[in-house]
C-alpha cells in the first residue's frame, strides 16, 4: 500500500511539474481542434528521479509515464497500447504533447503481432493514428546461475525474470553469444553452452525483449579459490573424508557440468546415521591472510560468500550443509546453511530436484546471524579469534536451530571448487549516460 501512495504521489507530482507545458499549448489552439488529424511524431519519459527528466526514447517499460509529442492530441478519446486502453487526464492533453501513463497489465512479448510495440491514438473511427514504439515488460533481473565456474562446452541455465526473447549473453572478457540461447516462455530460465576462451571473472550480461541485466561478479571467480583438489589446496584435516581425490569423470556423458579433476565426496556410503556428520576443514589461516587481496574487506557481508560446486547421486532425503567459518564458538556460529529438503524449516524431500550435474551452491556470509550487519573484514576478524584455526563444510545429519532428520541420509554428495566469491551486481541502465 506504501508503495502504492508512493507511486500516485510521484505521478502527480510529476503531471503538475509539467502540467504549465501543456496548459500553455492548450491555450495557444484557438479552435478545439476536434477535426485536425492526430499523429505522434516523439515519445519521451518522464522521470523525475533521473538526470534528464523528459528523455526522448525509443522504447518504454510497464507502469512508466511518457510524454507523447505530435499534433491534433485535443479531443483524443483512447489511446491504446499493444491493443490494451490506457490511462490518461484530459486536463493535461494540449493539442501538441499529452502525458499517457502505461498499464501494469499491457501485454508485451505475448501481444499480437500487428498490434505488439504500438501505441494507438484514437479521437474518432476515421481519425486515429498508429506509432510504432517498443513496449517492454518491468527490467529483467538475474538471480542464480546453474553453475558458476563451468568449463567450455558445458550446458549451464541462467535463473532469473523478465528473460524473454534473450538474444545474447556476454561472458567476461566481452566474450559474446547470440546463436544456441533457449529462452523458457515464462522468461525465468535461459540455457546455453559456455564458449570457449572466458579467462576474466565478473558478471555475465544477458539482453533481449524487457532490456538487459547483469548477474552477480561471481562467474568465474577463480581467484577466490582456496581449495579444488588439484593445483590449490589449503586442506587441514577431515572426519569421514579425507584429501584423497576421486578423479572418475562424474556425470560419465551428457552435455551438463562434469567434475572437474578432483574432488571429494560427503556420505561416500550413502548411510550417514541420523544425529552424525562428516567435516572437511581447510586452514583458514592461510587463507584470510589474502582473501582481502581479492576482495574489498569493506565489502558487506552480504555481499560477499562461499561458493561450492556439488554434484548429488541419489535424491535427498535427509541432511544439511553447514559452511563453518571460524570453529570453536559452538555448531551454530559464524556458519551459513545449505538445506534443499528444508522449506520455511518443514521438511520436504521433494523440494530437491536433483539436476544430474554439477551445480553450485552459494552461501552469503549474511546467511549466519553473525555475520548480519558486518562487513568481510569481520567475517576475516572471526576467523583470526577463532579456537581453532580452521573454516569448512560439513555435512550434517543432526537436529540444530530446529532443523532434525531421524532417518539415515542416503544420498551421496560429492564437492568441490571451494572459493571466496563477491556477490554485488552492478546497476543495469536503460540509458548509457546513466550506466
Amino acid at each position: 500500500m506504501k508503495r502504492n501512495i508512493a507511486i500516485k504521489f510521484w505521478t502527480l507530482s510529476l503531471i503538475c511539474g509539467c502540467s504549465f507545458v501543456f496548459l500553455f499549448n492548450a491555450c495557444e489552439n484557438k479552435d478545439d481542434g476536434n477535426d485536425s488529424p492526430v499523429k505522434i511524431t516523439k515519445v519521451f519519459l518522464e522521470d523525475a528521479q533521473s538526470s534528464v527528466p523528459d528523455r526522448e526514447v525509443t522504447f518504454a517499460r510497464l507502469g512508466q509515464v511518457v510524454r507523447l509529442e505530435g499534433s491534433g492530441f485535443t479531443g483524443i478519446k483512447s489511446v491504446l497500447v499493444n491493443g490494451k486502453s490506457c490511462y490518461f487526464n484530459p486536463v493535461f492533453v494540449g493539442d501538441n504533447s499529452m502525458l499517457l501513463q502505461i498499464a501494469n497489465d499491457v501485454p508485451t512479448v505475448e501481444a499480437a503481432d500487428d498490434i505488439r510495440n504500438t501505441i494507438q491514438v484514437i479521437k474518432s473511427e476515421t481519425n486515429r493514428h498508429i506509432y510504432s514504439f517498443e513496449i517492454r515488460a518491468a527490467a529483467p533481473s538475474i538471480a542464480q546461475i546453474s553453475h558458476t565456474m563451468p568449463q567450455a562446452g558445458d550446458k549451464i541455465i541462467i535463473y532469473g525474470k523478465g528473460l524473454q526473447e534473450i538474444s545474447s549473453v556476454t561472458f567476461p572478457g566481452n566474450i559474446v553469444v547470440t546463436n544456441g540461447i533457449i529462452t523458457n516462455e515464462d522468461g525465468t530460465e535461459v540455457s546455453l553452452v559456455v564458449p570457449a576462451g572466458i579467462t576474466q571473472s565478473g558478471s555475465i550480461t544477458v539482453i533481449g525483449a524487457n532490456g538487459g541485466a547483469y548477474s552477480p561478479a561471481y562467474f568465474n571467480f577463480k581467484e577466490g579459490l582456496v581449495h579444488n583438489f588439484d593445483d590449490v589446496q589449503n586442506y587441514s584435516w577431515g572426519s569421514g573424508v579425507d584429501n584423497t581425490a576421486l578423479t572418475a569423470s562424474i556425470p560419465a556423458s551428457g552435455v551438463l557440468p562434469k567434475s572437474q579433476g578432483g574432488y571429494q565426496a560427503f556420505n561416500a556410503d550413502g548411510n550417514l546415521a541420523a544425529n552424525a556428520d562428516q567435516r572437511f576443514w581447510l586452514n583458514s589461516t592461510a587463507i584470510f591472510s589474502t582473501i582481502t587481496s581479492k576482495i574489498p574487506g569493506s565489502t558487506a557481508a552480504a555481499d560477499c560468500g562461499m561458493q561450492l560446486d556439488i554434484y548429488v547421486e541419489g535424491a535427498w532425503n535427509s541432511g544439511i550443509i553447514r559452511f563453518v567459518m571460524a570453529d570453536g564458538s559452538g555448531a551454530s556460529r559464524y556458519c551459513m546453511l545449505y538445506q534443499p529438503v528444508y522449506v520455511n524449516g518443514v521438511h520436504s524431500a521433494e523440494a530437491f530436484v536433483n539436476p544430474g550435474a554439477w551445480f553450485t551452491v552459494t552461501l552469503p556470509f549474511g546467511l549466519s546471524s553473525d555475520y548480519e550487519g558486518k562487513t568481510l573484514d569481520d567475517v576475516i576478524a572471526s576467523m583470526s579469534a577463532a579456537s581453532y584455526k580452521q573454516a569448512g563444510p560439513w555435512f550434517e545429519n543432526s537436529g540444530i536451530s530446529d532443523v532434525f532428520d531421524a532417518v539415515p541420509a542416503t544420498e551421496k554428495v560429492y564437492f568441490d571448487n571451494i572459493r571466496f566469491v563477491p556477490l554485488t551486481t552492478p546497476t543495469y541502465s536503460d540509458f548509457p549516460d546513466e550506466d
